[in-house]
């Protein structure tokens, strides 16, 4: 259940011997895969295989969810002051092993150095908010009918819990999920993206490194035509109580119905289709290097992306021009595979066929997974790329008379995750984002700007449920309602 295909492997693999193999990781140590299988990860941008990785079935699956079961006894009543110790522990050898973590990237998923820098350093920004909200979940004490009863509302961690979360964001999206559970007292079965195995088998050994007892972390990952399997048996275990999914909507249709099919609570980060909104009053140059940016940067392949472009007519003539100016010349980098990056090409070429024009760039390849950066006009509904995401460096641009417009523009997807609005005027910018169907509206930021403080999620096709901070935390905990009956000398507190 990946979003892409691997590539066909440059050499056959007994011409590879070099090639580190990547083993699962399972009741704290690296484990091999019950079939001991194996599949090559592939760099779309080197085109040659860099690492293999153990492929994980479904008696492997229950094994991880199993001792994830036998590690909830244990976990759940540690201390918060001890998980958050942990977690920031972790952190700080995060930060001192940060080159590997950057290199792990690199290798596997042909991002830019600078990109996996980024996502490293943000990851432990995240991390260590995270650890500084372990103490902030607690319940409460409602009212009751009668003084003479007492009602007591715990909060307790959810159990063990699946996390599956993508290479896109390879390092800061499996540690947010992880600390996440971790803080709430759950132990995780995480199960890796087939495109970073090494950089999430490198997660584990620092979590072990910093101390996390054996069993609290689990981490397997297999090949893709194992992974509906593979995810089906672990959604299905009894050990397993709530999935996190991050990923593209289509494996999100199937993930939700499986949460479905086995009663399953389901957290979902998908796709979007995100918009910027700018205004007449917006500081243009400003607003047209954060457009290109958030369209552009990683090869597009954000879920946050600035996939579309809305601007007032009084400013179109203007304002293209300087998206043009930044536009040219920039280096988005790699795509992952060259399966993704040819549905974003495929795209573009039937756009172009249906009568769509390019003001920037077009449908073509600069490299063996990379693409021109283009601007795309004349988007109507029967094209893919109005209402699906591109996963590439391509961004649809609209002209609207007014404000409501915009709206009804921005409103006019199925999906709902992240927009931005560029205008001088705070109180029109807040009366916009009040009526925009997205989970964030940034004003005068990029679409693709998340904080560690900030809950994050999607409305309508782009999922449910928030992430970050104490957000995150509280996803994976659970009510518990005890009441006391007090009448009559029922009972009291202790032998006194």
């Amino acid at each position: 259940m990946g979003d892409s295909k691997e590539a066909p492997p440059s050499l056959p693999l007994h011409l590879e011997p070099e090639l580190e193999v990547v083993p699962l990781w399972i009741d704290g140590v690296a484990a091999s895969a019950a079939r001991e299988r194996t599949f090559p990860v592939y760099s779309a941008k080197q085109e040659k295989n860099v690492y293999k990785a153990q492929s994980a079935d479904a008696e492997d699956a229950r094994r991880a969810a199993d001792v994830a079961l036998k590690s909830f006894d244990t976990w759940r009543d540690t201390s918060p002051y001890y998980r958050q110790a942990l977690i920031l522990k972790a952190a700080d050898i995060f930060e001192a092993r940060k080159a590997e973590a950057v290199e792990f990237q690199v290798q596997e998923t042909s991002c830019e150095a600078t990109w996996a820098n980024f996502n490293v350093g943000y990851g432990l920004v995240v991390m260590r908010e995270i650890a500084s909200r372990v103490t902030s979940v607690f319940g409460a004490m409602p009212r009751t009918a009668s003084d003479n009863n007492l009602c007591l509302v715990f909060k307790e961690p959810i159990g063990p819990s699946l996390l599956i979360s993508p290479w896109n964001a390879a390092f800061v999206l499996a540690v947010r999920g992880i600390c996440s559970m971790l803080a709430a007292g759950c132990t995780v079965v995480f199960k890796a993206s087939e495109h970073s195995p090494r950089t999430h088998h490198f997660i584990a050994e620092v979590f072990a490194e910093a101390g996390l007892p054996a069993g609290a972390l689990n981490v397997v990952q297999c090949r893709r035509e194992d992974a509906a399997v593979v995810t089906e048996t672990l959604i299905a275990h009894d050990a397993i109580r709530k999935v996190e999914f991050i990923g593209s909507p289509a494996v999100g249709k199937i993930i939700g119905q499986l949460g479905g099919k086995y009663l399953k609570p389901v957290l979902m980060e998908l796709g979007g289709k995100c918009a910027a909104i700018v205004l007449d009053d917006a500081r243009l140059e400003d607003a047209a290097k954060k457009c290109i940016e958030g369209a552009f940067m990683h090869h597009g392949q954000i879920c946050f992306s600035t996939e579309r472009i809305i601007i007032l007519e009084s400013i179109a003539d203007k304002f293209t021009q300087l998206l043009k100016d930044h536009g040219e010349g920039f280096a988005p980098g790699s795509g992952v595979s060259k399966e993704v990056v040819g549905t974003a090409h495929s795209r573009l070429v039937e756009a172009q066929h249906k009568g769509a024009k390019f003001i920037l760039g077009g449908p073509k390849y600069t490299g063996p997974a990379e693409l021109l950066p283009t601007i795309a006009t004349g988007i109507t509904k029967d094209m893919a790329m109005f209402d699906l995401e591109s996963f590439g460096p391509s961004v649809s641009l609209y002209v609207v008379k007014d404000d409501n417009e915009a709206i009804a523009a921005a409103n006019n997807s199925s999906f709902g995750l992240n927009a931005s609005i560029h205008t001088t005027d705070m109180y029109r910018a807040v009366k916009i984002a009040r009526r925009l169907e997205f989970g964030q509206v940034h004003v005068n930021a990029s679409t693709a700007h998340n904080e560690a403080t900030f809950p994050i999620g999607g409305t309508k096709g782009s999922g449910w449920g928030r992430n970050n901070s104490q957000f995150g935390i509280e996803e994976f905990v659970k009510l518990k309602t005890i009441s006391l009956n007090m009448d009559n000398e029922a009972g009291t507190f202790g032998k006194g």
